[in-house]
């Protein structure tokens, strides 16, 4: 089983880098074939691991409150699976509403509380520490407010927050492109290493 393991990862992998030739039949089915194996396998762990254990708690939990969350949370779960018929399209919204509403909350509170806020305690007497001043000059950059330019002093200050906040936006984008680009190599150079020494191998 590890030989035929090995056959079908180096089988894939060639699949995979044969787009630096071209966009062809092979990468596009090797592709097809990674995203359906992820879709179908997350769907198994969700099925098994989520929604059987609480339709199996629901006859047997006896706290109200849990039963109703239980309840909520399948019934959110079936209009989220509605959006796949047309008809109940309206339904289907409704639901990613509430489930991108619940996530971006989240978030949010994840954001305020477990960044700003340290930031803003851990520079308290110190003055604005570094990360918090970049991130409202990103904030402002994005132009969440623009205040009414009633002098030409403050239309220019306005202007180089702005050009500051742009010059952060531009310096977190190239260390995320740089961060992934570097992943990817490091991915590129680990399946050359597979190549070569399962074929070595292979070649003995």
């Amino acid at each position: 089983m590890e030989a035929v393991g090995n056959a079908l990862a180096v089988l894939l992998t060639l699949m995979i880098l044969s787009y630096l030739i071209d966009d062809t039949a092979v990468f596009r089915l090797a592709a097809s074939l990674l995203v359906g194996l992820s879709v179908g396998y997350f769907t198994a762990v969700m099925l098994w691991n989520v929604l059987i254990p609480q339709w199996q708690e629901l006859p047997t939990a006896t706290d109200p409150a849990r039963r109703a969350f239980i309840l909520l949370q399948l019934g959110l779960g079936l209009l989220v699976l509605a959006k796949g018929i047309p008809r109940l399209g309206v339904l289907g919204d409704l639901g990613l509403a509430v489930a991108l509403g619940v996530g971006l909350g989240i978030a949010g509170a994840g954001a305020l509380f477990g960044t700003i806020g340290p930031q803003v305690a851990a520079g308290a007497g110190q003055g604005f520490t570094l990360g918090l001043a970049a991130t409202l000059l990103a904030l402002l950059a994005a132009q969440f407010y623009r205040p009414p330019a009633r002098t030409p002093a403050l239309s220019a200050t306005w202007r180089v927050l702005q050009g500051l906040g742009r010059a952060v936006w531009a310096f977190t984008l190239g260390a995320l492109f740089g961060s992934a680009l570097i992943a990817g190599i490091s991915l590129l150079i680990g399946r050359a290493e597979f190549l070569i020494q399962t074929l070595s191998q292979w070649g003995r």
